[in-house]
């Protein structure tokens, strides 16, 4: 059997910790023997912010426990993208084909759950009505949101609604929301409001850190939307789940 590991970001492990309960029940449902790496960064965040040593050091660390395993699952498509895309390139030689190496092992959640070969046999059902956020690293970097798509549509009773400006940032960004706030919360309130025009009252995406960053925007305006990451809509609606959206 092969070891897979549930590697939980350090920003989820932080903020909504229940999402590795989450994440960790629908991998053992596929039948997968789980080990959780739990709060390890990617580096990402010292990266972007030109710490490049500190992030070189934490990246280090994460692909060194994430060595022994033969698939590493993140529900984050931020954080694989910065061990896949990034992280090898603070090494040289021998160290960068290694990190790469184990870099091509890490897979996004959404990606990894979707291509399992015991995917159709797990049974998925939850009634009701979400609209999808496709974050833009999923979009744009590891290109997946076909597969986060078919995942979502094999949820028996589920409406899922695309937004009509689906391929709009939603001004997170990381540091991007810290350095220029004003251009941050214009884009965030862009993006309130294409999900609002939705009608749906669940947001759904595949990563928390987008998610964080618009419920922020629509506590602040008074609205009562629910974000749910993708982890917490998969775990409600397996087998069994009587839940209405």
């Amino acid at each position: 059997m092969p070891r897979v590991a549930l590697a939980v970001p350090c920003y989820v492990s932080a903020t909504r910790p229940g999402d590795a309960r989450h994440a960790e029940t629908v991998l053992r449902a596929l039948g997968d023997d789980v080990t959780v790496l739990s709060g390890r960064c990617c580096g990402q965040p010292a990266f972007t912010s030109g710490f490049r040593p500190e992030s070189q050091q934490v990246g280090m660390e994460l692909l060194r426990v994430a060595q022994p395993f033969d698939a590493i699952v993140m529900p984050s498509s931020s954080c694989v993208s910065m061990v896949q895309h990034y992280l090898p390139t603070m090494f040289e030689g021998r160290k960068r084909s290694g990190a790469e190496h184990i870099g091509a092992r890490f897979h996004e959640f959404a990606s990894y759950v979707g291509g399992h070969p015991a995917i159709t046999l797990l049974s998925l059902r939850l009634q009701g009505t979400v609209a999808y956020h496709d974050a833009c690293h999923a979009r744009r970097e590891l290109r997946i949101s076909e597969d986060v798509l078919g995942l979502l549509a094999r949820i028996e009773g589920l409406e899922v609604r695309r937004l009509p400006f689906e391929a709009e940032c939603c001004g997170f960004g990381g540091v991007f929301s810290v350095k220029q706030p004003e251009v941050s919360a214009g884009m965030r309130q862009a993006k309130l409001a294409d999900v609002a025009a939705s009608g749906a009252r669940v947001l759904v995406s595949t990563d928390l850190s987008c998610l964080g960053h618009i419920e922020a925007g629509a506590r602040g305006a008074g609205s009562a939307l629910e974000t749910w990451t993708l982890v917490e809509l998969l775990s409600r609606a397996l087998a069994g789940s009587q839940e209405t959206v």
